[in-house]
Order: structure tokens, then C-alpha cells, then sequence
């Protein structure tokens, strides 16, 4: 469960990376410059303003999620200390 939340986060936090590093490349640009979206196998024409304002609510929709798995992560790690901690404590109350 660790595991796998922890590779959910690690590929939120790539695409965030993207689409900062694409937001970054938009403002270098013109605002009537001509701009190109991948959607599926194609390229379609849209305008900056556009792009822009579809990846600015990607990287939001992006940091809350990486937010989220970040606060599970953390609750994950605490249940976890928790059992190890309920473990020692039976195994050192236990004589053999």
C-alpha cells in the first residue's frame, strides 16, 4: 500500500514537473503566438491564452492530488509505526 501510494506521488510529481516546465515555455512566447496541443496521436492549433489557462488547472488539479498522496503517505508511515510499535510491545510483554 506504501509502495504503491508512493509511485502514485512520484508520477504526479512528473507531470507536475511537465506542465510547469510547459506553463515556463508559454510565457517566453508571444501572446498571438501560434501553439499546438497533443490530444491523443494528434496536434491541435490553439491559442496561448488557451493552453495556458488548461495547464495552469492541470498543474492545480496536479499539486492538489500530490497534496493528498502525500498526506496518505504520511498516514500510511503512522499506522505503520503504530502496528510495529503495538509488535514490540506484545512481543515484549510475551515470555517463552
Amino acid at each position: 500500500m506504501l509502495e504503491e501510494t508512493s509511485r502514485k506521488r512520484f508520477q504526479i510529481e512528473i507531470l507536475l514537473r511537465d506542465a510547469e516546465a510547459a506553463l515556463e515555455e508559454l510565457d517566453k512566447l508571444e501572446d498571438n503566438a501560434c501553439v499546438y496541443k497533443s490530444v491523443g496521436e494528434i496536434l491541435i492549433k490553439t491559442n496561448k491564452q488557451q493552453a495556458k489557462a488548461e495547464l495552469l488547472e492541470k498543474k492545480e488539479t496536479f499539486d492538489l492530488r500530490l497534496k493528498t498522496l502525500e498526506r496518505q503517505e504520511n498516514l500510511i508511515k503512522k499506522r505503520f509505526e503504530n502496528i510495529q510499535e503495538e509488535i514490540r510491545k506484545f512481543l515484549g510483554n510475551t515470555t517463552f
